[in-house]
């Protein structure tokens, strides 16, 4: 890799709530959004070159109204991790970032959705990722932590596990019609919030990537998505969403 080639590319949105061309598009999924967002960020960005002197990175953030400090009472914060693997380094990563960019010094709750949440998913697969969400929580970091589409076994082998227990767990309606009856009885016995979402299994394509690729003009560079987070800040008096938007990062090679 050139030394001028990042190795990696961390792009942040801001508030997609002010993209007004994308928030007019009724009815789309979250691939569509965050594609749009993307683009949207891409198009805005006045260009920058890698900072070498932090491993190469590369950042591209849209410019926003980040929330006054005194703003953030009454305002609850939430992250949904969208992970390539298990690794604790992606998850320290994400918050770490995030929390950066919203200028925030804690999250209210964090979800992750795995990359393999088959039937085949073993707890020792997964806990390096809770053990980092663990120490989030530990240092104030996250106050909550949660799970998005594990199978019932596997949630109730890491609640069993875990130090710090899992306050919610996602579940997505496109594969599951309803919610079992065997997840409900745990989740109730247990203080777990059951949430429903509609979220695809993979939604950045090689479509996205391509796309910061060429924008980044990083010809004959392969980048592969680490993770994706999706935060949201809602208006908890009013229950109004005042701020959403992606990050995500990628490591390139080549």
């Amino acid at each position: 890799m050139s030394s001028s080639q990042p190795r990696r590319v961390v792009l942040s949105t801001g508030n997609i709530l002010e993209m007004e061309d994308l928030i007019r598009k009724a009815g789309q999924t979250t691939s569509e959004e965050l594609s749009g967002s993307i683009k949207t960020t891409l198009n805005s960005w006045e260009g920058g070159k890698v900072d070498l002197q932090n491993g190469g990175v590369f950042t591209i953030q849209r410019n926003f109204k980040r929330l006054a400090t005194n703003d953030n009472s009454g305002t609850k914060t939430t992250v949904k991790l969208f992970l390539s693997n298990n690794e604790s380094t992606q998850v320290e990563d994400a918050i770490r970032t995030v929390c950066d960019g919203l200028d925030l010094p804690s999250i209210d709750s964090v979800i992750v959705s795995p990359p393999d949440v088959s039937d085949d998913v073993t707890l020792a697969s997964l806990e390096p990722m809770w053990r980092a969400l663990e120490d989030a929580v530990d240092r104030g970091a996250v106050k909550a932590i949660g799970l998005a589409d594990i199978p019932v076994r596997a949630l109730v082998e890491l609640y069993e596990w875990a130090k710090v227990k899992p306050t919610t767990v996602q579940v997505n309606l496109s594969s599951c019609c309803v919610v079992p009856q065997e997840l409900t009885t745990f989740a109730q016995n247990n203080d777990i919030q059951v949430l429903t979402h509609n979220d695809p299994a993979e939604i950045v394509d090689e479509e996205v990537i391509s796309t910061i690729t060429s924008r980044l003009g990083l010809s004959g560079v392969q980048c592969q998505v680490e993770w994706v987070a999706r935060h949201r800040t809602i208006q908890q008096c009013f229950g109004l969403i005042q701020d959403k938007g992606y990050t995500l990062a990628l490591a390139c090679d080549g």
